[in-house]
């Protein structure tokens, strides 16, 4: 399975990486910690019966799922928790508000994603979508910080038994590229935030770990996006879900371009970074040059995401050639 190059890697933290320095796996496997959610709610029931047409399980999977999403957003921390000022340098903290983290428009301090819960109810949703459906294909995040939006697509996998179904977490693990490829005006000094961005695959691969969803699912693909990319256009196989957050004009259509035609019909693609941001001119120009038009759903003030309707025939000389736009 390892594949490496001069400027990426693509390998099982698993099998690949040195286990005994990710630390300890913090929670019980999924399987158990919902077997313990619903003998409380069995026990709450004789207490206080909740009228509801749900069973037990289903409470107990939403229970289970909301733990991890307030763990990883870093909500569950309450006044431990704090803000980070966006920024070239490190200014201040500013106090933490709920309801900005609620729709990701703030980066976290001890959280392990910058989505807000927001985002993370989405993946839920297409995930759950996309099984329902019966939707081939595996999970694939490109730009990932702390790996904490794939930590909870793991958990909504595992609660959803598709235990078949592969994680991809792509990351350079050292910040954003430098922009020097030219593709858009607005794609400059987005590498000068990675004194935060900047995450190592050993924190990723140890986040994982604690929340014991580190397995033989899980890949990593390190490494700029235009080295990783096209590999993985070669070695994977269908995604139902792309979740692209790469903030650039040049990330974007490194993703497009090398996997779309991966995408199954029916999956989805979410966009972390649409609003405002040279990811959405990437998408609107890839849409135009293929002569397609999704229906863009907003999910909050800067996410969106569409589905994949109708195959499309990718002009991949436009990527050889970086020729992106009609």
């Amino acid at each position: 399975m390892p594949m490496y190059g001069k400027k990426y890697s693509i390998y099982q933290p698993v099998y690949d990486m040195d286990l005994s320095k990710l630390g300890k796996t913090l929670f019980a496997s999924t399987g158990d910690y919902i077997d313990t959610c619903s003998e409380r709610i069995e026990w709450l029931d004789t207490q206080a019966p909740l009228d509801q047409n749900r069973t037990v399980i289903d409470r107990a999977q939403e229970m289970y799922l909301e733990m991890i999403k307030g763990l990883v957003s870093g909500t569950s921390f309450n006044d431990a928790e704090k803000s980070v000022s966006p920024g070239s340098t490190f200014k201040t903290f500013r106090p933490f508000n709920l309801e900005v983290r609620q729709g990701g428009m703030d980066w976290t301090y001890l959280g392990d994603t910058m989505t807000g819960w927001k985002r993370l109810d989405n993946i839920r949703k297409l995930l759950k979508s996309v099984v329902e459906d019966t939707i081939p294909g595996d999970y694939i995040e490109t730009g990932v910080w702390r790996g904490g939006a794939s930590v909870y697509a793991r958990a909504v996998l595992d609660v959803l038994g598709q235990t078949d179904r592969l994680s991809y977490v792509c990351d350079s693990f050292a910040g954003l590229p430098p922009g020097d490829r030219s593709l858009d005006r607005n794609d400059k000094n987005w590498d000068s935030m990675h004194w935060y961005l900047a995450v190592s695959d050993d924190v990723v691969a140890r986040n994982f770990q604690k929340f014991g969803f580190l397995n033989s699912n899980v890949i990593f693909a390190k490494g700029f996006f235009n080295e990783t990319m096209p590999h993985l256009k070669k070695k994977s196989n269908h995604f139902s879900v792309m979740r692209l957050d790469g903030d650039m004009y040049e990330s974007t259509v490194d993703v497009l371009y090398n996997l779309y035609d991966k995408l199954s019909i029916g999956g989805y693609v979410i966009m972390d970074d649409w609003s405002w941001f040279p990811s959405r001119t990437a998408c609107e120009d890839f849409f135009k040059v293929h002569g397609i038009e999704p229906e863009i759903i907003q999910i909050d003030k800067l996410s969106a995401y569409w589905k994949k309707t109708v195959e499309v025939d990718i002009q991949y000389w436009r990527y050889e050639q970086n020729q992106f736009k009609k």
